[in-house]
Parts: structure tokens; C-alpha cells; sequence
């Protein structure tokens, strides 16, 4: 075991900080460490929770052990034994380079060898240059710096919705009509939120991230009632490998829904005791069951949100502390929606309604947009995973929304989800250049680019769930 490794897994194991000695000394073993040539096939061997190496701009990092200490928790294990080059830089500022990274060194990656990037053009000197050369480009355009006054109109904007929601509640008297109105614009603005809160939780808009994490406070935990933390440790999860059956890590979250919804036979396969125990009646019908389904997912995060909070620390940004702000503002969410519906005239069966409606819509909003990003779609198992790179597994698992105007708007940036993937911290106002590039670089390199309607996207989610649910 190299020497910079010993070092850092007695820190690790002691659970001590990354102070200014440690990294003094993970810097004077740098070049040492670095002297080891370590082939792609022995990187390929470490993959796993006991041993964990990645590979980032041609040196390897021995990780093992770094997941309940690293920020983003265990997505770090889902590149184990891969070039992770790329989602590393997806994910990370210029600073994690030389703050973080010098301590797990432990020896340099083989390069290509020259008949491989022959045999296979994505391996290549040029097509990893194309990759480099987007990204550059962009930050030449300035496009990874955000527009302050575009966030503060897209906060304000929010909050005249949710300001019309509640006029509309409170002055409904016992009119039904006013009333589901005024649910339908507060599940709207629960939407329109969810997407301003992924914003900020990517750190798209300031540089520093902890006001990042403090806005997504207010929008995620306060206006929405979603926790911040949970959806941090899910959704980056599901950023790095998506639509992936399986890592050490566990699968993208995001497709692992059966018995509710199987999106692809690849999730079951060789588990003969797992097919037995599938509910039949539901998983046949599985495509008209699709939109009650959806009507209830609102329910369920805010549920899974609460029950978060009973998590390790570690799953907490900033540790037990973090969690009780996020008890607090969680708390001042229900509080807030608890008294908004005690104040509605007309009685029980009113508020009822109202509640119903504006939870269930809520989820579909949210629902219909996300599920067109990825669901049907390429569903990867972990070796076809490690043959593709960082760039093409975002763009074969993805689809875009054609962006018109109401797209755009409703779908909060996520009309350009194949690019936000692949530059996950790029602020939404800079989607557009950045898909002028991508689709340029498709186009050089032969790589289907998918971006359907909002509704065409649904009806082939649909068409999915159908064949799977004929196929078991």
C-alpha cells in the first residue's frame, strides 16, 4: 500500500479533518505516489465498497472509506475503478484539484494505448479533446457565471404565485371553483419552486456555497416542504449515474420504483425470487396506474423528507447542526400549509378538497416533467456503464424537451436536461449556448441526440410502462 494511502486512511479511520499539515504531507508524497504507472485494467479491479480507486486527469485515488466524510456522501463510490475525469469536474470547483485530491494519490493512469483509440474513435485524443474544448468554451463565454437579476425575478415571480394561491384561498369564501383554482396555482408554485431549489442546490447561482445551500433552504425546505439533504444525497446520486441498474454505490434511485413502476427488465434480471413476488395486476396496468402514481409522489418526498432527518450525520451538509435547521424550516412549512387550510371557509369537505388537489397536483407537475428527462430512455447495467464515457451515458440515458417558450418556463431548465446533466453546475440561462455545442458535438461524432414535445415525451413514457408491463 502506497505510503500517501496509509497516511490518509489513519485520518479517515480517526476522523480527523483535512487541516493544512495533511495536506502539506499529501503534497510532498505527490510526486512519489505518482511515480507508480497504474494500468486501466487494475484500476477496472477496484470497484467496489472495500476497495474503491478513480481515475481523474490521468492520476489514481485510492477512496476507500471516503464516503461517510465526503460532502456528496456515497456517489462517490458509483466511478469506482473508472476515469471519473469528467463527473469529477461536473460536480467540483477548481479548488477540491488541490485541496482534496493530493492525499488519495497513489499513482499515475496508463494512457490509451494508441491501438485502442484507433480501434474505438471515443477513446481518442481528439473526441476527449472535444469534450475538454466545450467546456472551455463555455467558461471563455462566461457562461458558468450566473445572472443575478434573472434569479432574483425567477424568486420573485414565485412568490406572486404564491401570493395569488393564498389571495385566492382566503378569499374564496365557499366558492369550489375559486378554491381548486387557488390549489391548482399553489401546486404550481410548489413546482416552480422545485426547480428554483435545484438551481441553487447545483451550485448554479453564487459562488459560494453555502449561500447556496441557504437559498435552498428557504425555497426547498420552506416554500416546498422538501428536504434539502435529501434531495441533495438522491438526486446527485442519481446525476452520476443515471438510469443505471446497479453501482457499489446502489442504482439511480430514480429508476428504481418497482413493484410501483419497473421501467426495464434489466432491473430484475436474474432474480427469479424477485419476478415471483411482482404484483402482476398492477405492473400490466402499470401505464394507467402511471398518473395516480404520479398524483401521489408529492406525498411520498415530503414523507421521505421528515424521515430523513432520523439519517446518520454524515448525510447532513453540516452535521447535526444542518439538521436541526432543517427540522426547523420543514416545520415551518407544514405550519404555514396547516394554517392556510384551517383559515378556508366552507368546511372539512372544502378543505379536503383544496388539499387534494393542490398535493396531488403538486406531484404531477413535478411528475410529468422529470420522468420525459429520462424514463424510456437507454437503462444501463453496470458493465455497459463502464463502456460508455461520462458524456455519452448522460446523453443515451436523457431526453430533452423541445424548448418552446411554455416548456422552457414550465419545466424550470430542464427542457435541457441532456446538457444540464453533463454541466450540472451551468445556470439555466446558459442551457441554450451549451446545447448549440453539445448538438454540434453529436453531430461530429455520430451520437443521437434525443429532445422530444412535452406531451410526445409522456405518451413514449407510457408506451414504456405498456411493453414492460406485456414483457413480464
Amino acid at each position: 500500500m502506497a505510503p500517501n494511502t496509509q497516511s490518509r486512511r489513519a485520518e479517515v479511520a480517526g476522523g480527523k479533518g483535512f487541516d493544512a499539515a495533511a495536506l502539506a504531507e499529501a503534497a510532498e508524497l505527490s510526486d512519489r505516489s505518482a511515480s507508480r504507472v497504474i494500468s486501466r485494467k487494475e484500476l477496472a479491479s477496484h470497484a467496489s465498497r472495500e476497495s474503491a480507486w478513480i481515475g481523474i486527469n490521468g492520476r489514481v485515488y485510492d477512496v476507500t472509506g471516503f464516503e461517510h466524510h465526503h460532502p456528496g456522501g456515497e456517489i462517490i463510490l458509483t466511478a469506482a475503478g473508472q476515469d471519473a475525469t469528467d463527473v469529477f469536474a461536473a460536480f467540483h470547483t477548481a479548488s477540491t484539484y488541490a485541496s482534496m485530491l493530493p492525499k488519495f494519490l497513489i499513482g499515475s493512469l496508463e494512457p490509451e494505448t494508441a491501438a485502442t483509440q484507433a480501434h474505438d474513435r471515443f477513446r481518442s485524443e481528439e473526441y476527449v479533446a472535444d469534450i475538454r474544448k466545450m467546456r472551455t468554451e463555455l467558461a471563455r463565454l462566461q457562461a458558468f457565471d450566473a445572472s443575478l437579476p434573472f434569479y432574483a425575478y425567477k424568486l420573485a415571480t414565485n412568490v406572486s404565485i404564491l401570493s395569488l394561491a393564498t389571495f385566492l384561498a382566503l378569499r374564496a369564501g365557499t366558492s369550489l371553483p375559486v378554491l381548486v383554482l387557488a390549489a391548482v396555482i399553489l401546486a404550481l408554485f410548489w413546482q416552480q419552486c422545485g426547480w428554483l431549489a435545484h438551481d441553487f442546490l447545483h451550485h448554479q447561482v453564487f459562488k459560494n456555497r453555502v449561500l447556496n445551500n441557504i437559498a435552498g433552504l428557504l425555497v426547498g425546505n420552506v416554500f416546498q416542504g422538501f428536504s434539502v439533504s435529501w434531495w441533495k444525497m438522491k438526486h446527485n446520486h442519481h446525476h452520476a449515474a443515471p438510469n443505471v441498474t446497479e453501482t457499489p454505490a446502489g442504482g439511480d434511485p430514480d429508476i428504481h420504483t418497482y413493484p410501483l413502476l419497473l421501467w426495464s427488465e434489466k432491473l430484475i434480471e436474474g432474480s427469479a425470487e424477485e419476478i415471483e413476488t411482482l404484483p402482476r395486476f398492477l405492473l400490466t396496468n402499470q401505464k394507467v396506474f402511471y398518473w395516480p402514481i404520479l398524483c401521489m409522489a408529492r406525498v411520498s418526498w415530503v414523507i421521505q423528507s421528515v424521515l430523513f432527518q432520523a439519517e446518520p450525520t454524515w448525510n447532513f451538509v453540516g452535521g447535526n447542526a444542518w439538521r436541526a435547521v432543517e427540522m426547523c424550516t420543514l416545520f415551518v412549512h407544514h405550519a404555514a400549509y396547516a394554517w392556510l387550510v384551517m383559515q378556508l371557509q366552507g368546511g372539512f369537505w372544502h378543505q379536503l378538497v383544496f388539499v387534494a388537489v393542490s398535493q396531488a397536483l403538486g406531484g404531477l407537475f413535478i411528475g410529468v416533467v422529470f420522468t420525459v428527462g429520462h424514463n424510456a430512455m437507454e437503462v444501463l447495467k453496470p458493465d455497459e456503464m463502464k463502456d460508455v464515457d461520462f458524456v455519452r451515458m448522460q446523453i443515451k440515458t436523457t431526453r430533452n424537451i423541445d424548448p418552446s417558450a411554455f416548456n422552457v418556463w414550465f419545466s424550470g431548465g430542464l427542457s435541457h436536461q441532456i446538457e444540464h446533466h453533463i454541466w450540472p453546475t451551468l445556470p439555466r440561462h446558459s442551457l441554450p449556448k451549451a446545447r448549440e455545442l453539445l448538438m454540434a458535438f453529436c453531430e461530429k461524432y455520430a451520437i443521437e441526440y434525443t429532445s422530444k414535445g412535452l406531451v410526445e415525451g409522456n405518451v413514449e413514457v407510457c408506451k414504456l410502462l405498456a411493453a414492460v408491463g406485456r414483457a413480464i
